[in-house]
């Protein structure tokens, strides 16, 4: 049985078995109470709900609970009128005024809280199915957009990374074929990344060695680099390819600009229950400028996966430019 219909039947059950007891307790104050009496009271509500049930399946099957309260209540009314008289629990003829009135405003209050209770729950469960569905739908579109986003960002490295293969063909063919072999561990890594979610901080690391392995072949004495990061933290899970576009920027837009090249800084550091990397380069920030499509396709997958618990920044100070990529610190299970 699902549990929300077994939840049903012990409400419906402990509901009108407890209904029962007070009518009893109730009667046996004013009048010393007999078995007949008890059994009669029992006895209706035994048929109250068996009468309630009935239209619970029809509250079900013409799908009441979809009709506004100006038509939902008068066929409630209705069904109540029904299941007073087609039991002749009440007749015309048996019935004087006043029992009929105090019976019926006595059962159809019951059945009016009754009713109330079930289309309640009904609506709050409906409502939040309602939500369940919402988010999930929102889910599946963040994970289509982060998939696509993972996606664009293959071409757009293989294109960097192929032209500096093409420029040692002729030069160094040795040199080649070891930049061939990066770049081939490059885009097993990037293929992979598509596919997952989270990656340690160590795998993105290799991935940023690669590339500077397969740059420094393009810019030879230009391009130094230095990693600094603690042992701790290469076990820290992020997004994968999230770290190689902010050095591929500060590649493209920082030492290949400079004709004497410099130094690329990676650093990671834990604040508190954030993990914080930093990749810093000589250069200058173009007024405007954010850095072009790599970091512009960091920062949606950082807002997709994390909202405003991640954030990407750049700062351009004495001659340096800084990008700080802040998220939260967690490691793999």
């Amino acid at each position: 049985m699902p549990a929300a219909s077994r939840a049903y039947l012990i409400c419906q059950l402990c509901g009108w078995a407890a209904y029962a007891a007070t009518g009893v307790f109730i009667t046996g104050l004013f009048t010393p109470m007999k078995p007949a009496l008890a059994l009669t009271e029992v006895g209706a509500c035994a048929v109250a709900l068996l009468l309630s049930h009935a239209l619970r399946n029809q509250i079900l099957a013409r799908g009441w609970l979809d009709l506004p309260l100006r038509r939902l209540l008068p066929r409630l009314l209705g069904a109540w009128a029904i299941g007073m008289f087609a039991t002749h629990a009440y007749t015309w003829r048996a019935t004087t005024p006043s029992v009929l009135i105090v019976s019926g405003f006595n059962w159809g209050t019951t059945l009016i809280l009754w009713t109330s209770v079930y289309a309640g729950v009904q609506y709050f469960r409906r409502y939040r199915l309602a939500e369940i569905r919402r988010l999930q739908l929102e889910v599946a579109a963040r994970d289509a957009q982060l998939q696509v986003l993972s996606a664009r960002i293959h071409p757009h490295f293989f294109f960097n990374a192929l032209n500096a293969v093409r420029a040692l063909i002729s030069e160094d063919p040795a040199r080649a074929r070891e930049v061939v072999t990066d770049v081939a561990g490059l885009m097993r890594y990037s293929l992979q990344a598509g596919r997952r979610e989270r990656a340690p901080l160590a795998e993105e690391l290799e991935a940023v060695s690669a590339y500077l392995q397969v740059e420094s072949a393009r810019f030879e004495s230009r391009l130094r680099w230095s990693l600094d990061v603690p042992e701790e933290l290469t076990r820290a899970m992020l997004p994968p390819m999230v770290l190689q576009p902010l050095v591929e920027n500060a590649v493209k837009h920082g030492i290949a600009t400079l004709p004497h090249g410099g130094e690329v800084q990676v650093r990671a550091e834990r604040r508190g229950e954030e993990l914080l990397l930093t990749v810093r380069n000589p250069g200058a920030l173009e007024p405007g400028s954010g850095g072009g499509f790599g970091l512009e396709n960091v920062e949606q997958r950082l807002r997709l996966g994390y909202g405003p618990r991640a954030a990407l920044e750049l700062e351009a100070a004495a001659g340096t430019v800084t990008a700080r990529l802040r998220l939260p610190l967690e490691y793999a299970p």
